[in-house]
């Protein structure tokens, strides 16, 4: 499969002659101006966009700029005349275009140009592909070592996650896998526990202070493992906080905001799954959680509430885990011991 090559040119003398010249050996499609060429960049994945400097309404710089936020990926090429070279030159230093190319440019240099930004554009989605292929091999690695050393805390966290992923759905909460995925590793660290204690905690039996504290301290063990993972250092941090009470998310910046709102919504999760785990009905369960509802943050329980009342459906156990899980990571695409939470307390 040859890669597309967009060429980006008002006049279109030039772009229907480059394209005759370059059909044989490229996949070439052309764009009459910026407008056009956008358009077409929303609808298809370019390796390449090769565009003129001067163009009416937005010039090749603006162009390829725009490239850049939305295809940062694409390879970018600027055309421009001799009179222009500071402007190409100061687009080549922003690292807005990969080459410029003067007008007229030779069918030579014109090739070798395109075959350079061909193969940079494979060096890079390669390089993404084979970070990604690791990520999940490495994650579905843990959720199989937690299914051999602690199936029952691997069923709990399959619930988890669905619970989750309803939850981030009921607040809008875009790009949420980050969540998903802390929430379907948020009891990895639950290896280090033994089974008859872990069961006890699930089931809300009494347990020692000992006992206790060793089961809270999961989350800074899974944490800990997660953080050695490329890209998933705000999982890592999402885990950690499982058990934390709720102080507020004002004036915190967009990364500390997803990690805070991404912390309480697993925890609210992580709650009601115990309670139903412990025989509670769902309307017993959410009124649990209502009485101590000041270590929670107030959205992520009215989204449960709503949630419930309406889907009750999503509390049905994961019947097809692996495939739930498959579709998980398909959207992965870049300390203070937690506190215990009440539920555990009053044990």
């Amino acid at each position: 499969m040859r890669h597309k090559i967009l060429l980006v040119d008002d006049d279109v003398r030039v772009v229907t002659a480059l394209q005759r010249s370059l059909w044989k050996v490229y996949s070439i499609e052309t764009a009459g101006g910026a407008s056009e060429a956008l358009e077409a960049i929303s609808r298809n994945t370019y390796a390449v966009v090769v565009s003129d400097l001067k163009m009416p309404q937005m010039d090749g710089i603006e162009l390829l700029q725009k490239v850049q936020q939305s295809c940062p990926d694409t390879v970018r090429i600027l055309l421009t005349g001799y009179a222009d070279l500071d402007s190409a030159l100061a687009a080549v230093n922003q690292g807005n275009v990969f080459r410029f190319l003067t007008k007229p440019c030779s069918q030579e240099l014109l090739t070798a140009t395109l075959d350079a930004a061909l193969a940079q554009y494979r060096l890079v989605t390669a390089e993404k592909e084979l970070l990604q292929q690791t990520l999940m091999g490495t994650v579905a690695a843990l959720v199989g070592v937690l299914s051999t050393v602690q199936p029952l805390a691997l069923s709990r966290a399959s619930r988890i996650a669905q619970c989750v992923r309803h939850l981030a759905s009921e607040l809008n909460v875009s790009g949420f896998w980050e969540i998903e995925i802390a929430a379907m590793l948020s009891q990895v660290g639950c290896i280090s526990l033994k089974p008859e204690i872990l069961k006890k905690y699930y089931a809300g039996e009494k347990l020692s202070e000992t006992e206790l504290a060793h089961v809270l301290s999961h989350a800074l063990i899974g944490s800990g493992l997660i953080r050695r993972i490329p890209r998933l250092h705000s999982v890592a941090r999402i885990i950690e906080g499982q058990y934390g009470s709720f102080i507020g998310i004002s004036d915190l910046s967009p990364e500390e905001y997803a990690i805070a709102l991404g912390a309480q919504v697993l925890r609210v999760a992580i709650d009601y799954d115990r309670l139903l785990g412990m025989g509670l009905a769902p309307g017993a369960a959410m009124a649990a959680l209502r009485h101590t509802e000041s270590q929670y943050n107030p959205e992520v329980l009215a989204a449960l509430q709503r949630m419930e009342s309406r889907t009750p459906e999503w509390r049905a156990a994961v019947e097809d885990r692996d495939s739930y899980f498959a579709s998980l990571l398909q959207q992965v695409h870049s300390d203070p011991a937690p506190e215990a939470v009440s539920l555990a307390e009053t044990d």
